[in-house]
């Protein structure tokens, strides 16, 4: 979902998206588009709502993490020391894989000159707080900075019993919500910070997930369904209910994504294929944002609902190819067996 999202959404300005803020036009155009042309369906869907992956990928951290310390506290220092010692080689590595490709595009001076201070910010977790290095030099690298977040803050829920409590992970969940109705502007106006820019805004599906491994075996009512199903379709009219979009999607999202790969796994060729891009998954979204240069350029020109599938798969192989060679050289590098990683 965020792979494609990350190709697709920057063909055409239509329909956009309500990731990091709301603007009522995007839905009614997403339906419209939908409507006008439903050939190129694939991109409207994924350039509207595939960045919700990054949504699913919080609650799946948040039930993780619960689910692994549900009978124990961890330690401060080695839960986010492991966790860090976890993610920074395929950071390095993946940064790496940049200077490499855009020294081929450009010429690593210029690379260098141009982009260097904005890489090392966003690699140190700092270029959420400056607006105008969100994005550079690697899009979705702001993503880095608040899982970093996460790992800070989560050990100290986890060192609370009460974290064990469902009223405790509510309170949560509806404290993040009400943050960002009554901070949310405030916190860009005074000091260009954007909310979904930090943990802050993300931790109510962290608090969802952890709820959810507060039970073994979770069964959701039907009407929560239909709850979720009628606020996430207001949420895309009305700027106040989008606050609550993220939860309400990932709500539905979740047993869908479960039955899906449920269903694929009984095949054997795609569990293992499923199992394989898991492995590689950290690399896969660390390096598509900047491997999507120049072949986004090349889709940008005349595009056609066949030129974005096309162009699409294409640009997944090439991730898919690149982030394993990646993958290996890190391996080389650090001496370690691939069957024998932690990933957690």
């Amino acid at each position: 979902m965020i792979i494609m999202h990350n190709f697709l959404h920057l063909i055409s300005l239509y329909p956009g998206e309500n990731e990091f803020s709301y603007s009522s036009w995007k839905g009614q155009v997403f339906f419209q588009e939908i409507w006008i042309n439903p050939l190129d369906s694939l991109r409207i869907i994924f350039t509207y709502l595939g960045h919700y992956g990054v949504q699913v990928f919080f609650f799946l951290s948040g039930y993780g993490v619960a689910l692994k310390y549900r009978n124990s506290s961890p330690s401060y220092y080695s839960f986010v020391k492991k966790r860090l010692f976890s993610l920074y080689p395929a950071i390095l590595i993946a940064a790496c894989g940049y200077l490499l490709h855009n020294s081929i595009r450009f010429g690593f001076t210029d690379v260098i000159a141009n982009q260097g201070v904005n890489l090392v910010r966003q690699i140190i977790c700092i270029s959420n707080f400056i607006p105008s290095n969100i994005y550079h030099p690697i899009g979705p690298w702001w993503f880095i900075a608040v899982i970093v977040q996460f790992y800070l803050i989560v050990p100290l829920l986890l060192k609370q019993k009460v974290f064990k409590q469902s009223n405790f992970l509510i309170f949560i969940l509806v404290s993040s919500l009400l943050l960002e109705y009554f901070f949310a502007i405030s916190l860009d106006q005074i000091f260009s910070i954007n909310i979904n820019h930090t943990i802050l805004g993300h931790l109510d599906l962290c608090a969802l997930g952890m709820l959810a491994a507060n039970h073994k075996k979770l069964s959701i009512p039907r009407w929560v369904f239909i709850t979720a199903f009628i606020l996430f379709i207001i949420g895309n009219f009305n700027e106040t209910i989008w606050i609550t979009a993220s939860l309400s999607i990932t709500i539905l999202l979740i047993p869908l994504l479960r039955k899906v790969a449920a269903k694929l796994s009984k095949i054997h060729l795609l569990d293992l294929t499923m199992l394989y891009l898991g492995n590689i998954s950290m690399y896969l979204f660390l390096c598509n944002g900047y491997l999507r240069w120049p072949l986004l350029d090349y889709a940008k020109e005349n595009p056609t609902w066949w030129k974005n599938i096309s162009l699409c798969l294409i640009f997944v192989v090439y991730v898919i190819a690149w982030s394993i060679c990646l993958k290996i050289i890190l391996n080389l590098l650090t001496k370690t067996n691939p069957t024998n990683e932690n990933n957690g």
